[in-house]
């Protein structure tokens, strides 16, 4: 995607992002096929000449979202799950300071997943108190991996957090609502 390209698309996003209850929804985005079309890409677009080899999406809209990006980058994709759920051969488990609903929260890894050579893009809906993303960061530098960077949709972090963890949004929350 082109950065003019990519431009008009977050503005696009920005002025057609669906609400419910007066809040930005996500999932609605999905419904509409010019934006599935166009996700992965403008998703991606920061990290194109990175040498990503590896999506880490963590769960529960980082898959759908990872997925998109991982085809776009011709990268592989890694599923990080919330404790609980089946992660076959899951042999990690990375605990998050609170998350934006005040509470901890475990995830399941495979060490498999990743290489020492991967380079490493993680993927998400949103990012708030970027606690999620740093999970998948410490599972990246855990095995030796390299952590690129994070790519969202929806931003509603601080600047020191898009710096910290080198956050990538296509829109901001304030701008939504």
């Amino acid at each position: 995607m082109e950065n003019g390209d990519h431009v008009a698309f977050c503005s696009f996003l920005t002025n057609n992002f669906p609400l419910v209850n007066d809040h930005p929804d996500v999932a609605g985005l999905l419904r509409d096929p010019h934006i599935l079309q166009n996700l992965g890409a403008a998703m991606a677009n920061r990290f194109l000449d990175e040498g990503i080899t590896k999506i880490i999406a963590p769960e529960a809209r980082g898959p759908v979202l990872g997925v998109l990006v991982a085809t776009y980058l011709k990268a592989g994709l890694v599923l990080v799950r919330k404790d609980g759920r089946n992660h076959p051969g899951a042999d990690s488990t990375i605990t998050s300071e609170q998350t934006w609903t005040g509470e901890r929260i475990s995830f399941l890894a495979r060490s498999f997943d990743l290489h020492e050579s991967d380079r490493v893009l993680v993927v998400d809906d949103w990012a708030t108190t970027g606690n999620t993303i740093r999970v998948a960061k410490q599972f990246t530098n855990d095995m030796g991996a390299t952590y690129v960077g994070s790519s969202v949709i929806v931003n509603k972090a601080g600047t020191e957090i898009l710096d910290e963890l080198n956050v990538m949004r296509l829109v901001n929350y304030d701008d939504l609502v």
